[in-house]
């Protein structure tokens, strides 16, 4: 890595300046990620579109066949 030689305080500010935007946009980008981590880790995100397919098909179903449908689902949850 090469040394920079500064001429005077004002190069200095300068790129202290710069560095600190640099910072405060990483910061904002790891906040960003940190919440939309938390977000996917909610329950209701982790489950997805899974029951409501579900339910669309057993609405599609009717009479015997729709109660042995949710008579296995039971099962196999519980």
């Amino acid at each position: 890595m090469k040394l920079k030689v500064y001429n005077s305080y004002d190069e200095i500010n300068r790129d202290l300046e710069i560095l600190k935007v640099e910072k405060d946009l990483a910061y904002a980008k790891f906040k960003r990620s940190l919440d939309e981590t938390k977000d996917s880790l909610q329950p209701m995100n982790m489950i997805g579109d899974t029951p409501k397919k579900v339910l669309h098909v057993l609405g599609s179903l009717s009479g015997p066949i729709k109660s042995a449908a949710l008579t296995w689902i039971f099962k196999k949850i519980f």
